[in-house]
């Protein structure tokens, strides 16, 4: 009956490492040849297994079934648990994800000159990108005033734009 509990908290123990701490575990499998990264033996599936035979296995003892009933039933438990942190570490390994934003994106990139900017000279503009406020360097083709709506042309470098003047309005 200890037994059984014990591998429960093992299970559990592992399957918390195997989220957290990813592959963590993962190449004591890749060390005698078997890929576990995202496979049937991956420290998640192992955990999961392994904490629901232990608990279910516990249950089932607890209730006085014979040991036929109880080491199928915590075998069937680890067997769906096992499945599900397969099919969840699977799922989450294949997540896309959006790009990296780069600089060469704020092409296009409606703005606002918060600084003027000078004939010749570096002022500042706010620039959103991907809903994150920006303040950047820029320089124009001609001077503009604070307030003035602008559009980024190029960029010269990672705080650096050329910006022209607007023609459409911001809110």
């Amino acid at each position: 009956m200890e037994l059984f509990l014990l591998l429960g908290v093992l299970g559990a123990v592992l399957l918390v490492v195997g989220l957290v701490g990813g592959e963590l575990l993962d190449g004591v499998f890749d060390a005698i040849g078997v890929d576990s990264a995202g496979g049937f033996f991956s420290t998640e599936v192992i955990g999961g297994f392994l904490s629901a035979f232990g608990f279910g296995a516990f249950l089932l003892d607890g209730a006085g079934l014979g040991q036929v009933v109880v080491l199928g039933g915590g075998g069937a438990a680890g067997v769906a648990m096992g499945g599900l942190a397969l099919w969840l570490s699977r799922s989450l390994m294949n997540v896309t994800t959006d790009a990296t934003p780069t600089s060469s994106d704020l092409r296009g990139a409606l703005g606002k000159v918060i600084t003027r900017i000078p004939d010749g000279g570096l002022g500042e503009v706010r620039v959103s990108r991907h809903g994150h406020p920006l303040k950047l360097s820029a320089r124009a083709e001609e001077p503009i005033d604070p307030g003035v709506e602008v559009v980024v042309v190029d960029v010269l470098s990672p705080t650096s734009v050329l910006v022209i003047r607007s023609e459409i309005e911001i809110g």
